[in-house]
């Protein structure tokens, strides 16, 4: 995976099932993503996710999709500015929890400009998965 950071434009991932060595993805400071916008991390297998916002200074919209495994989704995530969405579909229960901590962190600060969206299935999900789709593909 740390090797896609030396792609300096890249403004969109998708890392689908098997995409992962193991079950963790674990990012150091000079794992920098610069120009990323939008990250699907769609991997039931993944369950340990070490990141910082340094990572990421430029994303907007975090999903994670089936994400069954996942225990948490790093803190420091919340600490990008740019983040307006982070949206999970079919993910555990700990990964919700960790969106609505980091919510909750960004409000005490004053920003209420991230939307957690959290959905159960897949149907319920599916239109606006498609639009992204549409969009970023």
């Amino acid at each position: 995976m740390a090797s896609l950071a030396a792609l300096p434009n890249l403004e969109v991932l998708k890392l689908r099932d098997n995409e992962f060595e193991g079950n963790a993805w674990i990012l150091s400071d000079e794992d920098e993503f610069s120009q990323l916008k939008f990250l699907l991390v769609a991997e039931p297998r993944l369950v340990n996710w070490e990141a910082a916002s340094v990572n990421f200074p430029n994303l907007q919209k975090l999903v994670l999709r089936k994400c069954i495994r996942l225990e948490e989704i790093p803190i420091n995530i919340g600490e990008i500015c740019t983040l307006e969405v982070i949206e999970l579909i079919c993910c555990s229960s700990s990964a919700e929890n960790s969106a609505k901590e980091i919510q909750d962190e960004q409000e005490s600060m004053g920003n209420s400009c991230l939307d957690i969206r959290v959905y159960a299935d897949d149907d319920e999900s599916s239109s606006l998965f498609d639009f992204w789709r549409a969009v970023l593909d």
